[in-house]
């Protein structure tokens, strides 16, 4: 993995260190940029398509309200969509899309989600760097390139190095405009002068340090050359025409003349038509304002009107098909809208489960429940969302994933003993209906206690029980201070876990069928060696101890239903048991 930057002392900085890294070192100093460099390096490190990984880009993409919005849009694409339902969930979208293509789009996103809201200059930057990464995705789709999103990672980043200046070190940047406008000198020149360097040195030292694939440095630096790669031609291409349409600076009455240069300059590697460029503009322009609009971006709708006509203006055209720049409500918006929309999310999320659960080819059980996680995780209130599941002898519970903000440290709690000792989480799971506190009643102490050392304002535990045994659970919780979910949340979680219950019930059906059918993932094994996945074969009966325990419980108050169902048996057999024990007691006694 790529080394993350730490916070320098500008006093411990080697005075030999290159202008580039003497710069880095103060950037690394802030808050925002090493928080960026987490997430952006946790995105790029995910480098397979198993659990493992679509957990951990499961929970960078869900932080970010457009960075999830960014990843369902692409997944209903054209170019990627394999049906003709339309896909609401991100971790669906995730699995269809897999963990390359996401991570290049998480990497594109996130670096536009943390620096859009800056100053001025910075939001045009921005703004400009998101349409150099639209036309490059476009350009790639019509050049018939197999992965479009690795064009628009980057056409994002083409200009990173003007971007970091612009954020940190504002007054610089505005010394190297002034020296571009009153001074002619080139940006090349400009920014040497006052930077001691080029922009597209810092752009590369910094993509080098976050990891990214040499396509996105060679992009960075690429022009307008028979002799570059494909990829870099397009990058090239994508800026520079962003840069003749929309630039503030380029007289109007250029804008044609200056595009068919641009054209001419590249037609040794990109190669397209005016009429095939065109549909590029439209589309990138399109999907920018898809982007502003469905996640509120804040930003000048008289200058996204301005791009539009400049765009016009450049192709000799009255009219683009990309939309209009209209204002529209925010998806997020809590006035009367709000529940219709959160009700109409939950129930895109609940069938798009449904489909996943019923169908044994269409995904593994890690996928049905990583779905079932995001729907609690989007469609509740809820902070942490994790899936517990029983190990194959059923003594032990443990966290199989979770999604939502500092998840992982509290799975590596999740390891409980099935037993009296197993604590609140197994406590309430015991009972094998949903609870969740302080919704049903008041915590008890242990819960409290529990709930305290884990960070956790109210928590739920909603049971995975399957053919009268349990399986698992959803573990939900919030970690700050509010109220606690109404009744059809709560409703609405039950049936996110019902629905994996349906899962795992069709897929030991699977299990049991003729040795032809294709072998389950050692994963779903174990967790249906849990509920007898034999085609209903008896189960060998439980080791002596766990046959104390369970008589234990039954002294203890327990009811008899629940403890012969979690132990297999039938309630005779539990009873047959405690007059063994007690019979066994009274011997003892006698012998004493």
């Amino acid at each position: 993995m790529p080394t993350r930057f730490a916070t320098h002392d500008p006093a411990a900085v080697d005075q030999d260190a290159s202008p580039v890294r003497m710069r880095l070192a103060r950037i690394a100093e802030g808050n925002d940029f090493p928080a960026l460099s987490k997430q952006i390096i946790d995105a790029v490190s995910a480098l397979d398509d198993d659990a493992s990984s679509l957990q951990r880009l499961a929970n960078v993409v869900l932080r970010e309200y457009s960075l999830t919005l960014g990843v369902v849009r692409t997944a209903n694409s054209a170019h990627y969509r394999r049906s003709g339902r339309p896909i609401q969930s991100a971790t669906h979208a995730m699995m269809m899309l897999g963990a390359r293509t996401v991570r290049q789009l998480a990497s594109s996103l996130l670096l536009f989600e943390n620096y859009h809201k800056g100053s001025p200059a910075l939001r045009e930057l921005m703004l400009m760097s998101l349409l150099t990464a639209n036309h490059a995705r476009e350009v790639a789709t019509k050049l018939g390139i197999a992965e479009p999103e690795e064009a628009h990672l980057c056409g994002m980043f083409r200009n990173l190095g003007e971007v970091l200046v612009a954020c940190h070190f504002p007054e610089d940047h505005a010394s190297i405009q002034a020296l571009i406008v009153n001074d002619r000198k080139t940006d090349v020149g400009a920014a040497t002068a006052v930077l001691g360097f080029r922009f597209e040195e810092l752009g590369v030292e910094v993509s080098r340090q976050w990891g990214m694939p040499d396509t996105v440095t060679q992009g960075i630096t690429a022009k307008a050359s028979a002799s570059v790669s494909l990829s870099a031609a397009i990058t090239a291409f994508s800026h520079d025409l962003t840069l003749v349409l929309y630039h503030r600076d380029q007289d109007d009455s250029r804008r044609t003349a200056a595009l068919d240069d641009v054209l001419a300059r590249h037609a040794g590697k990109v190669k397209l038509t005016r009429e095939q460029v065109q549909a590029v503009v439209a589309g990138a322009l399109n999907e920018t304002r898809e982007l502003f609009t469905s996640a509120q971006i804040a930003t000048d709708r008289f200058r996204l009107k301005q791009l539009t006509q400049s765009a016009k203006l450049a192709l000799g055209v009255a009219a683009l098909p990309c939309g209009e720049w209209d204002a529209t409500d925010d998806p997020r918006d809590d006035g009367d809208g709000a529940l219709t929309l959160r009700d109409a999310l939950r129930d895109t999320l609940r069938q798009e489960l449904q489909g996943k659960a019923t169908n044994t080819a269409d995904s593994e059980l890690g996928d049905v429940l990583l779905l079932a996680l995001e729907g609690a995780l989007r469609g509740g209130p809820f902070d942490r969302v994790i899936a517990c599941v029983l190990n194959a002898d059923r003594t032990q519970l443990t966290a199989r994933s979770g999604l939502g903000v500092g998840v992982e440290e509290l799975m590596a709690q999740f390891s409980f003993p099935m037993s009296i000792r197993g604590g609140p989480v197994v406590a309430a799971l015991l009972q094998r209906q949903p609870v969740y506190v302080p919704a049903d009643r008041g915590m008890n102490a242990m819960e409290l206690r529990w709930a305290q050392t884990n960070g956790a304002k109210q928590f739920g535990v909603f049971p995975i029980v399957v053919a009268g045994k349990i399986v698992g659970c959803l573990y939900v919780d919030r970690v700050t201070v509010g109220d606690v979910p109404d009744r059809a949340t709560l409703r609405y979680v039950k049936t996110l876990s019902d629905l994996v219950v349906q899962a795992i019930a069709v897929r030991r059906r699977a299990a049991s069928t003729p040795a032809s059918t294709p072998a389950l993932p050692v994963a779903e094994t174990a967790v249906l060696s849990s509920v007898n996945a034999t085609g209903g074969a008896p189960a060998s009966p439980p080791p002596p101890e766990s046959q104390a325990e369970s008589v234990l419980r039954l002294l203890q108050g327990a009811s008899a239903d629940v403890i012969a169902a979690d132990a297999g048996v039938p309630v005779e057999t539990l009873l047959q048991w405690k007059e063994v024990f007690l019979a066994g007691a009274l011997a003892r006694l006698k012998g004493s």
